[in-house]
């Protein structure tokens, strides 16, 4: 659950843009993008079952992503079409270590929670929602969302995203009661824990959450869970656009925590769901199966 948008991810650029002058991209591609439906798209890639609820005008955008959706497998008849807002779309300029991104919001804001059809959502395992920041129109009900969720036997995962407005609140700490996984990065960790030191922040996001995964770019990812830190190793690629590396991250970590895997277990498949990603461009399409996903890990030497 959460926004939608393609993303026009510029890569290869040398520095960021300055007012008045111009530079150049290797690379464009015009792609699915939104944590929420790379993350989707993932999941359904390692061959789960995937709905996903979210809005999105009636334009090209909009059609763009309902079909890209469709071409992977992920039912979207939840998704809903509004004629009188226009698509949000992510332009990303990717650099080899990390990418900046400018986004029109659009109809990304508007998804709220009346919108939700719960009795859908009641047919799920799992709920995961992206983009919590992003979202001014879903967080007022988002933690009656994940309490409904609750209540009808689903597990639950929030990625909140980077603040735009860097306040790090939003209501977000009504959320935690309700939550199974918290999925941040470092900088989100010390953000969210109001400490600059990301261990100790996310030691104190842990007494709210049972789980808080902090992911950790080219260094693989930590988690801490009832006190305990575990910690796994990234896999080194050769990075071409680090794009939803974070969001094949989630759905790596999710699909064997969904699966009942150890948490060790889990970091392993979130750090080469990650790093395959980072080594395509685009934010979805370098894990093709979950076949994949396990010649690559023993490919790398693990097993």
């Amino acid at each position: 659950m959460g926004e939608l948008n393609p993303d026009l991810i510029l890569d290869g650029v040398e520095g960021l843009p300055v007012l008045g002058r111009e530079i150049l991209a290797r690379r464009c591609t015009f792609t699915l993008g939104s944590s929420t439906a790379l993350c989707a798209a993932n999941l359904a890639a390692l061959g789960l079952r995937v709905g996903i609820v979210g809005k999105v005008g009636e334009d090209l955008f909009g059609e763009f992503v309902l079909r890209s959706l469709g071409e992977r497998g992920i039912d979207a008849s939840r998704v809903i079409l509004d004629s009188t807002l226009r698509t949000g779309v992510t332009v990303s300029l990717a650099h080899p270590k990390d990418r900046a991104m400018v986004t029109f919001p659009g109809a990304m804001t508007r998804l709220r929670a009346e919108d939700v059809d719960l009795a859908y959502v009641a047919e799920a395992r799992h709920l995961h929602i992206s983009s919590f920041f992003l979202q001014s129109g879903l967080q007022p009900g988002c933690a009656g969302l994940l309490r409904a969720a609750k209540d009808r036997n689903l597990t639950t995962s929030l990625d909140p995203g980077w603040d735009p407005a860097e306040t790090w609140d939003a209501g977000i700490e009504g959320l935690y009661p309700w939550l199974d996984v918290l999925l941040v990065n470092q900088v989100e960790a010390s953000a969210l824990g109001k400490k600059p030191d990301w261990r100790k922040a996310a030691e104190d996001l842990v007494g709210g959450v049972p789980t808080v995964v902090v992911k950790r770019g080219p260094e693989g990812a930590s988690a801490i869970q009832q006190g305990t830190w575990w910690e796994g190793a990234g896999f080194p690629v050769e990075v071409v656009d680090p794009t939803g590396a974070g969001d094949a991250f989630n759905a790596g970590f999710l699909f064997g925590r969904i699966l009942g895997w150890p948490l060790p277990e889990c970091l392993r498949w979130g750090n080469a769901c990650g790093a395959l990603t980072a080594g395509h461009p685009g934010g979805s399409g370098a894990v093709a199966d979950r076949g994949s996903v396990e010649v690559f890990i023993r490919s790398r030497g693990s097993s």
